[in-house]
C-alpha cells in the first residue's frame, strides 16, 4: 500500500516536472544594439510561445502585463518596444502567479569602450 502511494506521488511529481520543461517562450530579435547618439533602440518584437497543455497565460514585460490568452496551448504576439537595458519577458499563469517561461532582450553598445584593462602587471619583465 505504501509502495503504491509512493509510485503515484513520484509519477505526479515527474509529470508536472516534464510539463514545466516543455513550456517554450521565444522572442525575435533577441539583441538590441544602441549607438552613441541614442541610448535606446526601438524594436518590433515577435513573441512565440507553446505549452504542453492548454492553460490561461499572460505575457509580462518586467511587471507590466502585455497580453493574456485563455485556454490556449500556443500563441503569438507582436509588440513595439523601446529598449534601453536588458529586459526580461515572462509567461505567467494569472490565477496562480506561477512562472511558466522567460526570455530576454540583450542590449549591446555599438561604440567601443575607451578604457582597456591591462593584461599584465606593470612590473612584469615578460
Amino acid at each position: 500500500m505504501k509502495y503504491s502511494i509512493l509510485v503515484v506521488f513520484i509519477t505526479t511529481l515527474f509529470s508536472g516536472f516534464s510539463m514545466a520543461q516543455t513550456a517554450n517562450l521565444s522572442v525575435s530579435p533577441k539583441v538590441c544594439v544602441v549607438s552613441e547618439q541614442q541610448e535606446f533602440c526601438d524594436l518590433d518584437l515577435q513573441f512565440n510561445w507553446q505549452l504542453h497543455a492548454s492553460s490561461d497565460v499572460c505575457l509580462y514585460q518586467q511587471d507590466e502585463q502585455l497580453q493574456c490568452w485563455q485556454q490556449q496551448s500556443s500563441g503569438q504576439y507582436n509588440y513595439k518596444a523601446r529598449v534601453q537595458v536588458e529586459t526580461i519577458y515572462s509567461l505567467i499563469n494569472p490565477h496562480t502567479g506561477v512562472l511558466i517561461a522567460t526570455t530576454q532582450i540583450e542590449v549591446q553598445s555599438a561604440h567601443a569602450k575607451k578604457n582597456r584593462r591591462r593584461l599584465r602587471s606593470p612590473w612584469s619583465f615578460f
